[in-house]
């Protein structure tokens, strides 16, 4: 993420790449519409950005830099719900971040909206 961007930044996780930059081209379309800072965020070619602390990254991150708001953490929620095998990992600009997947988004349809309106003291967060 760049080092002057002050805003959110959610990242699609696959192990497919390919599948990666369409899900999050998807959630770009859908979040444009009410965030016109939203772009993506794609890894340097041939790298992988992954995520998770065991022996090193194993899948590709494609992420999207927003500002946020209640509506685009309600999209990003709706989004994720409908697929339930999709992971996400949600940074806010403090550092904490959040890994949710479909399932999870469907079982607590305001947990994303929820970390992103808190300001850094939630156990959610880790990181």
């Amino acid at each position: 993420m760049p080092d002057n961007h002050t805003g959110y930044l959610i990242s699609v996780v696959d192990e497919d790449p390919l599948r990666a930059r369409k899900e999050a081209r998807e959630l770009l379309a859908a979040l444009g519409e009410v965030d016109p800072t939203v772009r993506l965020d794609l890894p340097e070619p041939g790298s992988l950005a992954g995520v998770g602390d065991k022996g090193g990254p194993s899948v590709e991150t494609v992420g999207l830099l927003l500002s946020a708001g209640s509506f685009v953490a309600a999209l990003v929620q709706v989004w994720l719900a409908r697929i339930p095998q999709r992971t996400i990992v949600v940074k806010r600009p403090d550092g904490a971040t959040l890994h949710i997947t479909g399932k999870e988004a469907r079982e607590d349809d305001t947990l994303v909206e929820r970390f992103l309106a808190d300001d850094g003291g939630d156990d959610m967060a880790a990181g």
